[in-house]
């Protein structure tokens, strides 16, 4: 079998090109665990290219978490796939439809390794949660808010008094985001699907930093794509940012989250960032 590896601004991808390698859905699942679990240790995801099923698409992702998990949208993951299609052949046009999950989504292949991701709108937004966890020092309070973008996200700022004295620290540099992150990711406010989890820190000039603990990959990673999003949006209808909103990842990439923002409805969403190749191979 024959695979490549793709890089979404850090988030890590084993890609297959399913046009060719025709592995039953059933199958996904289990291959994805094994090639995670022996063959690519520290890679995030599985990524499978295969036939579209609505009118205008060129590719259907179905993309894996390391554990197996399937059924949510990974926004690097699209920007990979799109940049993978791309240079596979399997679509000639630099703006193209992609399928994932039950949407689709646009693509816009740019300059040297970019790709837009074109978003619906947002599924779900909650502002201003309050919800009791345990810490280090006892129960705490914090204000977080909720996105779904097509995968279930909790973005929580640092600059708010209640979450410095939830995180126990003003610095994102001293949060421990697996410890903090997994509490949070199977809160009960968040059953019983949970949640991603992602740290946001207001930075000088407009950039805001960002580090994100992923569900089904059950650590933090160097970027998430739906992660950047969800910010992105909370920036936006409670921080008062305007489009674009740049967004600094743990790989120390800065992305572009772009919408309109209007009455508290965000519509005309994008992630533009990098999708890059970072190897190729073949498995028995």
């Amino acid at each position: 079998m024959k695979y490549e590896l793709y890089s979404g601004a850090g988030n890590d991808f084993v890609m297959i090109n399913n046009l060719t390698e025709k592995i039953p859905f059933d199958k996904q699942k289990e291959l994805t665990i094994k090639l995670c679990s022996e063959d690519f240790p520290n890679i995030d995801g599985v990524i499978f290219a295969d036939e579209p099923q609505k009118p205008g698409s060129a590719v259907r992702m179905n993309y894996y978490n390391r554990d197996g998990s399937f059924g949510a949208m990974c926004g690097n993951g699209a920007r990979c796939i799109a940049m993978f299609a791309f240079k596979n052949g399997i679509t000639q046009s630099h703006n193209f439809l992609l399928e994932a999950v039950d949407d689709v989504y646009g693509a816009e292949i740019k300059s040297g390794e970019i790709v837009k991701i074109k978003f619906p709108e947002p599924k779900e937004i909650k502002t201003g949660i309050k919800i009791t966890a345990e810490t280090g020092s006892g129960l705490k309070q914090a204000n977080v808010n909720y996105v779904n973008v097509g995968s279930d996200h909790i973005v929580l700022y640092l600059d708010e008094d209640i979450n410095r004295l939830f995180l126990n620290c003003v610095k994102m540099d001293e949060l421990s985001v697996d410890e903090t992150g997994r509490k949070l990711r199977f809160h009960k406010e968040f059953e019983p699907r949970g949640a991603n989890v992602n740290f946001a820190e207001v930075k000088e000039n407009n950039i805001i930093r960002l580090r994100t603990y992923e569900r089904g990959v059950e650590r933090e990673t160097l970027a998430c794509g739906t992660g950047i999003i969800s910010t992105g949006i909370i920036a936006m209808l409670n921080k008062g940012f305007e489009s674009p909103v740049n967004i600094k990842v743990q790989s120390g990439e800065v992305l572009q989250v772009e919408a309109k923002s209007a009455d508290g409805k965000i519509s005309e969403l994008s992630l533009t960032g990098s999708a890059k190749k970072i190897g190729e191979g073949n498995i028995n």
